[in-house]
């Protein structure tokens, strides 16, 4: 498990939703206030407010992107292209390891995945998309510096 992957585990573990967790866990990285990511992303849980829209944990996973990759320049056409793309690999990657990108399919996954327990405690059911989410976007970003 790579470190951002773990701290966005356990920041789901401890209540956050699945775009805080992922988002806030890499403050590190994107050099956004803690406490100010975690409002930020508050909304997007549950697939924008539990609407079962987009997965929080991608949005979360999303957000830190363009933290990393937007620039201030709207009229720079070319960076945003490339920060479109990069989204959109993810998006696809994720969708192809998990199936959808819509929430409320991916909670109709769970349904049909195997309950894992770790010591003797049910795992809950988004954990899984939170790790992938954070462990996918920490591969992104050995991509972007090798």
């Amino acid at each position: 498990m790579t470190t951002h992957e773990k701290i966005a585990v356990d920041l789901f573990n401890q209540g956050y939703n699945c775009s805080q967790a992922v988002f806030c866990a890499f403050c590190d990285v994107t050099k956004v206030d803690r406490d100010e990511a975690f409002k930020i992303s508050s909304s997007f849980g549950g697939g924008m407010g539990r609407l079962g829209e987009v997965c929080g944990a991608l949005t979360g996973a999303f957000m830190a992107t363009g933290m990393l990759l937007s620039g201030v320049d709207e009229k720079d056409k070319a960076a945003k292209e490339v920060h479109y793309e990069r989204v959109k690999e993810l998006g696809e990657k994720f969708r192809e390891k998990k199936g959808s990108l819509l929430c409320r399919d991916l909670l109709e996954i769970n349904k049909t995945r195997p309950q894992e327990i770790r010591e003797g405690t049910k795992v809950k059911d988004c954990e899984h998309l939170v790790a992938y989410a954070a462990r996918m976007l920490d591969e992104f970003l050995q991509e972007m510096k090798g």
